[in-house]
C-alpha cells in the first residue's frame, strides 16, 4: 500500500472533515457515539490547518485518512511537562479502507514524527468506554497513563515512551 501522509492545507479541511464525520456516523450507527457533529465541520478544522496540526493520508490521490498531531495539549495533559511529548487526535479512516492498515500507518507516521522532533513520549487519549479501541492503540504499544475528565467527556490516557518503542 502506497500510503503518503500530507500536511493538509486550510483549503483540505474540508476533506479532513468528510472523512471524520463518515467515522463518526459510522461509529454512532454501531451505537458507539464519539465526536458531536459540530466538532468535526470544515470551520472548525481550518484552524488546525492553519496551525500546521492537521494532516491527510492519500491513498492512489484519494484521501483515505486523517490526523491532528500537535506538540501541547494542554486540555487533556496539562499535568505533564512542556516540550517532551507529541500529542495525536481525530485518527479516522474512510471505511472503504478499513482493516488495510491505514490506521496503523497514521499512528506509526505519528510516531516517526515525534521521534524526529526529539520527543521522549508520543501520547493520546480515547474515549475511556471503548475497549475495542484501547484494545488497538495497547497493540500497537500504548501503555495506559491514567484516567481524565474533560467536562462530562472521560478519556482514557495512554502514552508510548519513544526511546523503547516500535
Amino acid at each position: 500500500m502506497e500510503l503518503e501522509i500530507r500536511r493538509a492545507t486550510p483549503e483540505q479541511a474540508a476533506l479532513a472533515s468528510a472523512i471524520l464525520t463518515e467515522a463518526a456516523a459510522w461509529l454512532i450507527g454501531r451505537g458507539e457515539k464519539l465526536w458531536e457533529p459540530e466538532w468535526l465541520t470544515p470551520e472548525k478544522l481550518r484552524p488546525v490547518a492553519e496551525r500546521g496540526e492537521l494532516y491527510l493520508a492519500w491513498l492512489e490521490g484519494e484521501p483515505v485518512g486523517t490526523i491532528t498531531l500537535q506538540w501541547e495539549d494542554e486540555p487533556f495533559w496539562p499535568d505533564v511537562p512542556a516540550g517532551e511529548s507529541a500529542f495525536f487526535h481525530k485518527l479516522a479512516v474512510r471505511r472503504g479502507v478499513a482493516g488495510r492498515g491505514v490506521s496503523r500507518a497514521l499512528v506509526g507516521w505519528a510516531l516517526e514524527q515525534a521521534r524526529a522532533a526529539g520527543k521522549r513520549y508520543l501520547r493520546m487519549d480515547c474515549a475511556a468506554e471503548r475497549p475495542k479501541l484501547r484494545a488497538f492503540y495497547e497493540s500497537l504499544g500504548f501503555e495506559y497513563h491514567s484516567d481524565w475528565w474533560l467536562g462530562s467527556f472521560h478519556a482514557a490516557r495512554y502514552q508510548l515512551e519513544l526511546s523503547g518503542g516500535p
